[in-house]
């Protein structure tokens, strides 16, 4: 797969992103699993729900995401994260995305308890189809070349993807856990429904709380001040900034990221800001 937002790779793998972090990470994993092939590592580390459950292996649930069953199983994840998880680290900043990512993985680990708890899961695909689905709907209508001839609208091809990993399932038999994709997803899809809603309310707890007359101050209270100048950059073009932002959001859901003017681009990148803080 191919877009129109085009990068060098080796820059991209040297410039200290979390994209290139955990693309590092995955590959160096995958040395190791090949090192130590005829050991119990990829057992050890696999998700083995069943293991979860009757020896605690809770560590399964995110160690399984760095492990892979072959080379174009790693070039494929790899490839997704790398060119569609870049654009996503750039609007919303490492920390966000990375938060992103494990949910996702975390997501799709418990589609694997669901359908597939008697049987090992491995590989980054769940985190994978959660940046796919992210990027499909920040950007919709962005083409996507598929195996580098075929466009494809990036909210079509999610559509698409989806369906077939939901047929895949049902008919089984092929070895890959299609319902753990479609748990990346899933997760992915909650968490862009549900996160602006924490800094609403983030926001209403700080309007309460400066309206008590007596409170006791510490010496950190120039944080408080920034806080404050924060609130008021964000409030930015007129109205409240919780409702400004929730009316951004929807408008990426209708039109795409790119029809956003500057003032709005600005106004969500510094509402990401202060999240990413009080993370």
């Amino acid at each position: 797969m191919q877009d129109h937002f085009r990068k060098n790779p080796l820059s991209s793998l040297l410039n200290g992103s979390v994209v290139s972090i955990i693309i590092i990470a995955n590959v160096l994993v995958f040395i190791l699993q090949m090192l130590l092939f005829r050991t119990p590592f990829q057992a050890f580390f696999a998700l083995f729900p069943r293991l979860v459950f009757e020896r605690g292996f809770i560590w399964q649930i995110v160690t399984y995401m760095f492990l892979h069953g072959g080379m174009f199983h790693l070039f494929f994840n790899m490839l997704i994260i790398w060119m569609f998880g870049s654009t996503l680290e750039q609007i919303w900043g490492g920390r966000k995305f990375l938060q992103y990512y494990f949910i996702c993985g975390l997501g799709a680990a418990l589609f694997s308890f669901i359908f597939s708890f008697n049987v090992p899961v491995i590989g980054a695909s769940g985190a994978g189809y959660g940046i796919l689905l992210a990027y499909g709907i920040l950007f919709p209508h962005n083409q996507i070349y598929v195996w580098g001839i075929f466009p494809v609208r990036a909210r079509t091809l999610v559509i698409v993807l989806g369906g077939i990993e939901f047929l895949s399932g049902l008919s089984g038999g092929d070895g890959i856990a299609h319902f753990a994709h479609l748990g990346g997803m899933a997760a992915g899809l909650i968490y862009l429904r549900t996160d602006h809603r924490s800094g609403r309310a983030f926001d209403a707890l700080s309007r309460l709380w400066a309206k008590i007359p007596f409170k006791i101050t510490f010496n950190n209270d120039t944080k408080a001040g920034d806080a404050k100048e924060n609130n008021a950059r964000t409030n930015d073009a007129g109205g409240n900034g919780a409702t400004k932002v929730d009316s951004i959001l929807d408008k990426i859901s209708e039109k795409g990221y790119e029809n956003l003017t500057e003032t709005e681009k600005r106004i969500l990148d510094k509402y990401s800001e202060n999240n990413e803080k009080e993370e």
